[in-house]
This record gives C-alpha cells, structure tokens and sequence, in this order.
C-alpha cells in the first residue's frame, strides 16, 4: 500500500505489474479489493494502479461534501505520486462518473477510457434508489447494507449458485475498514444531479462503454446514451450479467477489456 495526501486527506493506492500504466476506480461502498480478479489477471501485462476513493477502505475520511471534481483531482494526485504521466482508465459505476471528470478535466492524464456500468447522468429511477441508499445505510450499517444491495448488484443467475452469496457474505463481514454512514452519505451526493452529455461530447479519448445486460441499479439504456454521448466511443453489452460486471461476468469482462486494450498498443 501507498498513500499520498490530498489537503487533509490521504488517498491509498495499491501498485501492482509491469507495462503500460492502467487504472482501477471503484464505485460506490467499494475498495479497491473489489478488483482483485481483475488485478491478478492484467499484471503480466500493465503497471496496475488500484485507489481507495476518499471516504473508504484505507484512504482518508472527509470533514464536508465534495464534489466528483475533488475524486478527479484524487486520482491525478495518484498518477503524479507513481510518476505517471498518463494512463489508462477503467471505472466502475461511481468510478466511471470519476473517470468521466477526470477526462473532462485532465484529457492530458488519460490514455483511453473503459467505463463500466455507469452513466452521464442518473436517471431519477437511479437517483431515487440513491437517495433511499443515503437514508437506510446509516439505520442498517454496513453488514445489513450489503445484504440488501447484493439484488441490484448481481443478475439472479448469480444466486443460483449458493456458493457466491456465502462469499458476499464473508467478504461483507470481513471488511477490515467498513465504511461509516457519514462518509457513505457524503459519497453518495457526488453522483446525483449530474449531467455531463453536453460536456461529453468535447472528448476525444479511445473509449470502451461496458454495461451489464441484466443491470437491475443502472440499466443498459444509461451506457448506450452514455456511448452516444462521447464521440467515436465503442459500446459493449455482456449477455446475463449484472451491475457489478467485473465480478459477475469476471471472464467476459476482462476478455472485453484486454481486447479494447490491445487496440491501443
């Protein structure tokens, strides 16, 4: 583990590999240990960086709400600490609203995006289910959360093998640095009432758009505007698979992403 400060706050980072530098941006809730499959499987081939985001796993907590351009700004503070002058971009769901800022941004940092499961804007379907997310965390806790939310997470084909739910939950009741409600509150305001379409269209970055066809938190319709929206972008559906694609879908999704990758080279 590495860490650099930000102001008041350090921001963790886990590095990994040998290549071409490639960054991992989690979602809401989650570290970077939610990438763990996917670090084990691009390290032969990429300089892979995994961050905490403020507010969760081992990174700094805040003192008041932020903003999605504060995470950008975390990121970069990453890449200069690796001394990384650019790189690849792989976010989830929040994370991908994170790697939009920063494209946005700091087009000079990103190599090529890959966002997952993610959005310009929440639908208010989405923004709906955020903002009862931000009322019910604090009443259940983290343990309780999780369990609520593995539904909006997984396709049910994912619960019919008996085995990944007693994984979920031993991850969930494992978690060495839980996240508080504050800073889950805190995390969720970031991505609501955002529309970045307008400003989309501004990029000219090698984009992947990935979303899971059985997506229950962020329907597929929300990647597809989210491809349309930034110029030459590619958009790929994977079949049976839920929100949380890179853990569901682990072969199809690092098939998707290595493939997009090694276009670049």
């Amino acid at each position: 583990m590495q860490t650099v400060r930000r102001g008041a706050i350090e921001i963790a980072y886990w590095r990994e590999g040998a290549g071409p530098p490639l960054v991992w941006i989690q979602g809401l809730n989650a570290d970077h240990t939610a990438w763990t499959s996917q670090l084990l499987a691009f390290r032969a081939e990429y300089d892979c960086l995994a961050l905490d985001n403020r507010d969760v796993g081992r990174s700094g907590r805040a003192t008041a709400p932020y903003d999605l351009a504060e995470m950008a700004a975390d990121v970069r503070a990453v890449l200069d600490d690796a001394a990384v002058e650019d790189a690849h971009i792989v976010g989830l769901s929040m994370g991908g609203a994170i790697a939009q800022e920063l494209a946005l941004t700091a087009p000079e940092w990103v190599r090529s995006l890959t966002l997952v499961s993610t959005f310009a804007r929440p639908d208010a379907r989405l923004s709906a289910i955020l903002e009862a997310w931000r009322v019910i965390y604090p009443i259940l806790g983290p343990s309780d959360f999780a369990r609520q939310s593995w539904p909006w997470l997984f396709s049910w084909r994912f619960f019919e093998r008996p085995s990944n739910l007693r994984n979920l939950q031993r991850y969930a009741d494992n978690a060495p640095h839980p996240q508080e409600p504050d800073a889950f509150v805190r995390q969720v305001g970031v991505t609501l009432d955002q529309d970045r379409r307008e400003r989309l269209a501004a990029l000219h970055i090698p984009t992947l758009v990935l979303a899971g066809a059985e997506d229950a938190l962020v329907p597929p319709y929300l990647g597809r505007e989210l491809a349309e929206a930034i110029p030459g972008a590619s958009y790929v559906e994977l079949p049976g698979i839920g929100h949380s694609a890179n853990i569901e879908g682990r072969a199809e999704f690092n098939a998707a992403v290595k493939g997009f990758l090694a276009t670049l080279r």
